[in-house]
């Protein structure tokens, strides 16, 4: 059975099964003709199946009008950035990101380098199935452009002039950084940064052959090589990255993963010390975020998961700091998308005005314990899995349904949800200690299971 995830900002799908040249081509032609032709800048990560994807998306965006701006390798939020500096008319990142090699995706991009809204990637799903394309005459026909350097240069010059990256300092420290870029294009881009903000740094993983050398999602259990490198040689901090560069995970001097959740609370607190404000984050992500903007005396908003609902209430909100809490980093001076480089820039800056260990500064940030669990999709059916939950946790506890179920109680929260990127159920629990947060993980699972086909 062809497996092809389709959602509000993209498509995905096992290369081969699902995702086929066809279906390529045909996104590219209802993304040219949404568009009206117009210049539409293109990147991905290092995957095997980059140069097909590409091949045929070229094709239907050229069919019809495009002016293509080839990056080539090239980070998701360098990609972003690139559409905005180019004042394109939309952007491409050819990429799965956490997904197994096997996997390829389109993640479609408005001028603004965001991705597509719900009402934009509605527009763009019924052009696909209508098939109704723009097709330009031979005498109209888009071409291809290349754009030496990939952008890396504009996206790190954006991060060292922000007023939230202190710059001068970082490179006082002189710190020593381990990196698993897991063999993708975060190695194009955070080695530069790196030493421009005056760091010692050493990589594992550290080529650009699309073999990823560990899973792909940069979680704790995926992070020994990192970890070893990291205690072994007397590092400051460790980075890892997802093969898109937009996620980061962090290893404390100790060799030890602080969990990819934190990653958003340390820049958060980072952000606040500077200037409190309004914080963003979305329903799946620490209540560590919401304590930090408590102690600034400072709203947290919630909204469903996916960065774009993200960056959408970061707009309402006029808020300059939020993310996801798989390691997604977002601020708004630089641009309201994850970017790793961006987290990377921010923690360094803290410990650096800190001139504390990493360990010290997680040491004094809400302890909590997360769980993260998945759950076969097929037979799920989403209200029915609302309902049970209800009747699971009953009418003491607080509920939200704009994504999934989320489920709010006084020793910690669950939130279960079909997953926008594989034929999964999601479930998050998080409390104070381990065998609550197990509990609520429990209770979910075996909730969930009167959905079983």
């Amino acid at each position: 059975m062809a497996t092809l995830m389709t959602g509000v900002a993209g498509v995905r799908g096992v290369v081969g099964d699902g995702l086929t040249p066809e279906v390529v081509a045909r996104y590219g032609a209802a993304f040219g003709t949404w568009l009206k032709g117009g210049r539409v800048v293109v990147g991905g990560d290092t995957r095997p199946s980059r140069h097909m994807v590409r091949s045929a998306l070229f094709s239907g965006l050229i069919a019809t009008g495009c002016e293509v701006i080839d990056l080539g390798l090239a980070t998701t939020p360098t990609i972003e950035l690139m559409v905005e500096h180019l004042e394109a008319s939309g952007g491409i990142c050819v990429t799965a990101s956490h997904n197994p090699t096997g996997w390829n995706a389109m993640k479609f991009l408005d001028n603004r380098g965001r991705f597509l809204g719900p009402d934009e990637g509605g527009e763009l799903n019924d052009l696909v199935e209508s098939g109704q394309f723009d097709y330009v005459d031979s005498m109209h026909l888009g071409k291809v452009v290349a754009y030496e350097g990939g952008g890396v240069e504009h996206h790190i010059r954006k991060i060292l002039d922000d007023p939230y990256v202190d710059v001068a300092t970082i490179r006082r420290r002189q710190f020593r950084v381990g990196v698993d870029a897991i063999n993708s294009v975060g190695n194009m881009i955070m080695p530069n940064l790196l030493h421009e903000l005056g760091c010692d740094l050493r990589k594992v993983h550290g080529e650009l052959n699309g073999d990823f050398a560990r899973e792909a999602e940069p979680l704790a259990q995926n992070l020994g090589d990192l970890s070893n490198l990291v205690s072994n040689e007397g590092m400051d901090i460790g980075l890892a990255l997802d093969p898109d560069g937009d996620r980061l995970a962090i290893i404390d001097e100790q060799g030890q993963p602080i969990g990819e959740e934190l990653t958003l609370a340390l820049a958060v607190k980072r952000v606040l010390q500077l200037k409190p404000g309004p914080v963003v984050c979305n329903l799946s992500t620490t209540r560590a975020v919401e304590d930090i903007a408590q102690q600034f005396g400072v709203p947290c908003y919630r909204t469903p998961v996916g960065e774009a609902h993200v960056a959408m209430e970061m707009d309402a909100r006029d808020s300059i700091i939020g993310g996801e809490g798989n390691g997604g980093v977002m601020l708004a001076t630089v641009h309201s998308n994850r970017d790793a480089m961006v987290g990377t820039a921010l923690i360094l800056s803290l410990m650096a005005e800190a001139g504390e260990p990493l360990s010290v500064l997680v040491s004094r940030l809400p302890k909590y314990t997360m769980l993260k669990r998945k759950a076969p999709a097929k037979g799920v059916d989403a209200t029915e899995m609302r309902a049970r939950i209800r009747g699971e946790f009953g009418e003491s506890a607080a509920y939200d349904e704009r994504d999934g179920i989320r489920v709010d109680l006084p020793e910690g929260w669950v939130h279960v949800r079909l997953s926008n990127t594989e034929p999964i159920v999601r479930i998050f629990s998080e409390a104070k200690n381990r065998d609550d947060a197990q509990t609520l993980a429990d209770r979910a699972t075996e909730a969930m299971k009167g959905n079983e086909a």
